[in-house]
């Protein structure tokens, strides 16, 4: 592909096709879009980039205060920028865990996640999917993880496993590899007041459904649910740039 207009993609021969996935869901606004274009080139007559070691800048401030805005009523209210969705998620598990060690609950190491569920290439974030293509020769190198079906399955986990898990994983409302796989209505709800019940954090994987690609912001925002770490990517950047996020609430970035 040499050339990108709306949703037209041009190749090297000059044909023209749709980008239907918006190049693996990424292109929310379009290709060549006007005001990008024009922000990206500002920017870059500013500063490219400088090191967050013991410093900021105001586009990094400005974006964080602009993600946490989407939950006002609630203490999802720390920002950790990375470089992709797999990496988001990574930063959540590390800090799920961290969290534990911290407060004295190091033996709560375990996590869960959904079968048939995507969260990244990267080695720990492959071993939390379900889908064998991706994990299943790097099995033994991955995150001590049970992976289970739907609500029942999790319901019927033994108490002894459930209180070494340090979080549950999951892709809000749909599984974007899993064939567009649509979870039951209120699913997350009772996913949310399960890990209430035990004491489980919830990390939320939102980098295929977040900013408005299933009708809300973020799709949990249509059961009013509020994780305890949410990941971000793909559509932050509307295709342009590698970033992502990964939001925590204000106990978790206290301890």
């Amino acid at each position: 592909m040499v050339e990108g207009e709306g949703v037209w993609l041009t190749d090297s021969e000059g044909r023209k096709y749709i980008d239907a996935n918006a190049s693996i869901w990424t292109n929310i606004h379009g290709h060549n879009h006007g005001v990008i274009n024009d922000a990206i080139r500002d920017q870059l007559d500013k500063v490219a980039h400088t090191s967050y070691l013991g410093f900021a800048n105001p586009r990094a401030s400005e974006l964080a205060q602009r993600l946490v805005e989407f939950f006002p009523d609630d203490d999802l209210q720390r920002v950790f920028f990375s470089d992709n969705g797999s990496t988001a998620v990574e930063c959540a598990v590390k800090m799920a865990v961290q969290y534990r060690m911290q407060t004295g609950d190091a033996e709560r190491t375990h996590l869960i996640a959904f079968d048939q569920g995507y969260h990244g290439d990267t080695m720990g974030a492959a071993s939390l999917g379900g889908v064998g293509e991706f994990f299943d020769r790097f099995r033994k190198f991955g995150y001590p993880v049970s992976h289970v079906r739907d609500m029942a399955d999790l319901l019927s986990l033994d108490l002894s496993e459930i209180n070494k898990t340090a979080a549950v994983i999951i892709e809000p409302l749909v599984q974007g590899v899993n064939q567009m796989h649509v979870w039951p209505k209120n699913m997350l709800l009772e996913l949310r007041q399960w890990c209430d019940r035990h004491g489980v954090h919830l990390i939320l994987d939102e980098v295929m459904t977040g900013f408005g690609r299933t009708g809300t912001m973020f799709a949990c925002q249509q059961e009013n649910v509020t994780p305890d770490f949410l990941c971000l990517a793909k559509g932050l950047t509307g295709g342009y740039l590698p970033l992502a996020a990964t939001l925590v609430r204000e106990e978790i970035y206290q301890a």
